[in-house]
């Protein structure tokens, strides 16, 4: 990745770099927000979710000693773990979930706020929290479907090496692209009743990189 077009920062003692393709995808996929209004509010939206998103995983793998540090980039965001440490699935499963249960527990606290509080006249408010729920909630439940390198694509692989065959990678290849077949249809159809085509996309590519791996034999028989 581009290491000099970035923002860098610390939260919670954790290093953040951000990458200009982030914003530039979040602006491409808020471009039928309405306004520059909306726009601005969206970009926002997508920006703390996703940090708040990595945090999870970030607090998560830093208890179990990976020393993490987070990037954002164009396909979303990423941590990394600076120090390898030995887990059991179970942990491994409970790192995974962190990031999603962070979004959820992010998008809890909006629709506690708009349930009690609202319902609100201003419009940017109203699309504030619409969208705080859709990407904490929303998005949050799409990244748990089991297709690799999803969050629940990688509960999937760890439940699998755990209850079935450790040394097996084919296996979780090919249950990430059938769910990714099942993804693409549903998303289709439902991009043609008025919905986006970001997740068509997503979920194509994904099916693609994980049926080339399966192809190429990326995570197969250099296991030992």
């Amino acid at each position: 990745m581009n290491t000099t077009a970035s923002w860098n920062f610390r939260l919670l003692s954790f290093p953040v770099r951000v990458h200009i393709s982030f914003f530039i995808i979040a602006v491409l996929l808020g471009l039928s927000s309405g306004n520059i209004f909306t726009l601005l509010i969206w970009v926002a939206v997508v920006f703390i979710s996703i940090l708040i998103h990595e945090l999870g995983h970030a607090i998560a793998a830093n208890y179990y000693g990976r020393d993490p540090q987070i990037e954002l980039y164009s396909m979303g965001g990423l941590t990394i773990s600076r120090r390898y440490a030995l887990l059991s699935y179970p942990k491994e499963i409970l790192m995974s979930f962190s990031g999603p249960l962070a979004g959820f527990l992010l998008g809890g606290l909006v629709f506690a706020f708009n349930y009690f509080v609202g319902p609100f006249p201003n419009s940017l408010l109203r699309f504030t929290i619409n969208s705080l729920l859709w990407v904490n909630i929303g998005w949050g439940l799409v990244n748990l479907i089991p297709i690799l390198p999803l969050d629940g694509g990688a509960i999937m692989r760890s439940l699998y090496h755990w209850l079935r065959s450790p040394y097996d990678e084919r296996t979780p290849l090919k249950i990430s692209i059938g769910f990714g077949i099942l993804a693409i249809i549903a998303s289709l159809l439902l991009a043609f009743r008025g919905g986006g085509f970001y997740i068509v996309l997503l979920a194509a590519w994904l099916t693609y990189n994980n049926y080339m791996a399966l192809r190429q034999g990326y995570w197969t028989d250099n296991i030992v």
